[in-house]
């Protein structure tokens, strides 16, 4: 495979999560338009609008290596998907503050704050 041909496939991969922004998008607009000021809080409608979004949002880090281990397989097996919600995992757990307060043996209000998040 030429590199062309490499980097369309994976753009192809990256337009599966994308594919997920603007539902997102519309749930939390819709959200904050029936309640502009209260971000949900003064209506149950609008609170259940704005946090469905936001839970598409939150997970994005889990959406893109889902979707990115789906569209780079060849044969679109669910196997690849499962593959990079695994290394997903493994990778935020090995790099949580608790994990590289562990493994450099250092004190966990010594790690970096980028690590936090």
């Amino acid at each position: 495979m030429n590199l062309l041909g490499y980097l369309q496939k994976v753009g192809r991969a990256l337009m599966v999560p994308v594919a997920t922004l603007p539902a997102a998008a519309i749930l939390m607009g819709v959200g904050y338009w029936i309640d502009p000021v209260g971000w949900g809080g003064d209506n149950a409608l609008a609170a259940f609008f704005i946090q469905s979004g936001s839970a598409i949002i939150d997970n994005m880090g889990v959406l893109f290596a889902v979707g990115v281990a789906y569209g780079m397989s060849k044969d679109k097996d669910g196997a690849a998907a499962l593959a990079g919600f695994v290394g997903f995992l493994v990778l935020t757990t090995l790099c949580s503050p608790a994990a590289v307060a562990m493994i450099q043996k250092i004190p966990a209000d010594q790690v970096p704050a980028a690590f936090g998040k």
